[in-house]
């Protein structure tokens, strides 16, 4: 996706998250919404298939909608019809198909557990520590039309122990990704900022950070 992009939202802000698994990523952005440190109406969690993610949902009485078999047609059509100033993936475990985005870049935004451009795609936690990394951590992108290719908003990068299993690094990531997703979907819409090519900038200075 070339040319520049500058946002700046103004008035009652809403998002949209979807999901396709446990959407613990999605119960901290809706608790941040209701609280208010992520300053934006939450207009309902949309999933792709039976998961985990509902159940939570429900609990916390967020208006839920599960997707059919033509998903894609749906799902422009929903974000079509009431739309929000960011949709923010959280687990979604689809590619979104290229009229969708073109017609909402650069308002999707999506969490990649490790350091792009290494490990992209399925599995990147396992894909880093079968290869050894020292370093790992998350990055927070705009959706473009490839996969996890999109300009790179927020990165934030741990040590790997040498004695941690595969599942303490998960638990670790998953800590990086709680913490700081609501940061960032909170700058997305609070502060000006601009993508030139594939460098995207923040253009002015923080404010303040969400309560982690």
């Amino acid at each position: 996706m070339r040319g520049s992009s500058c946002l700046g939202f103004s008035g009652e802000m809403s998002i949209w998250v979807l999901a396709s698994g446990r959407g613990s990523n999605f119960e901290v952005i809706a608790r941040r919404c209701a609280e208010g440190s992520i300053p934006a109406k939450l207009l309902g969690l949309i999933v792709d298939r039976p998961c985990p993610a509902e159940d939570r949902a429900r609990r916390l009485g967020v208006p839920l909608l599960r997707l059919g078999r033509s998903w894609s047609d749906e799902l422009l059509e929903v974000l079509s019809s009431r739309r929000s100033d960011l949709v923010v993936l959280a687990g979604f475990m689809r590619v979104l198909p290229p009229p969708l985005v073109r017609a909402f870049y650069p308002r999707v935004v999506n969490l990649h557990p490790a350091l792009l451009p290494s490990f992209p795609g399925m599995d990147a936690i396992g894909q880093a520590y079968r290869h050894g990394v020292k370093v790992t951590g998350i990055t927070v992108h705009l959706v473009d039309e490839g996969v996890d290719t999109g300009p790179i908003v927020l990165q934030r990068a741990i040590r790997v122990r040498e004695e941690w299993t595969l599942e303490e690094l998960e638990r670790a990531i998953h800590r990086l990704e709680h913490r700081w997703y609501p940061v960032a979907i909170r700058d997305l819409l609070l502060r000006a900022w601009t993508v030139e090519g594939r460098v995207f900038k923040f253009l002015d200075r923080p404010e303040g950070r969400v309560r982690s």
